[in-house]
């Protein structure tokens, strides 16, 4: 048996089309821009009462703020229409990132077990995350969040059904 190792045209490899892949819900924005809300609002407040006690005024700190407010805002809205999820015949892909953008695809035959997971917010927005993970560690593992409990359910189940069908 002789052993060979020939190359691949580049051109012939298959790609994943944007067209392809499912955007999250649009209450999982609402959800993350919620959380931020409650995390300036109670540092706001930490501030002011510091403010009242220390040697600094409540204008030191809100240029400084503001400008955080303002880069998570826009960091949020925009990054929230590139992250999205593909399932195809013998993988799942998820993509996010604005700044630093990443895709992680992980073939059926390589995921070890998959949950739905659900914080209180996410409970609040009626959301839940898929987390799916692999033998390979925690960068290959993908988690799914701002699904419907309804979709992150029927999505997980049909998950477990095709990495089972690979054993």
């Amino acid at each position: 048996m002789e052993f060979t190792n020939q190359n691949i045209e580049l051109s012939s490899l298959p790609e994943v089309e944007d067209s392809d892949f499912h955007g999250l819900e649009k209450d999982y924005l609402y959800m993350r821009l919620t959380a931020w809300g409650i995390f300036f609002f109670v540092s706001g407040l930490v501030f002011s009462i510091w403010s009242l006690f220390g040697s600094f005024t409540w204008w030191h700190w809100l240029a400084p703020w503001a400008a955080l407010l303002a880069f998570i805002l826009v960091i949020e809205i925009k990054g929230f229409s590139i992250k999205g999820y593909s399932i195809r015949e013998k993988d799942i892909s998820y993509k996010s990132g604005l700044i630093f953008f990443s895709m992680t695809s992980i073939p059926f035959n390589r995921i070890q077990h998959c949950e739905v997971g659900q914080g209180p917010l996410g409970r609040a927005f009626d959301l839940a995350a898929v987390k799916i993970y692999t033998a390979g560690g925690s960068s290959s593992d993908i988690i799914i969040r701002g699904l419907q409990e309804e979709r992150a359910q029927k999505l997980r189940d049909y998950i477990t059904k095709l990495s089972a069908n690979y054993e």
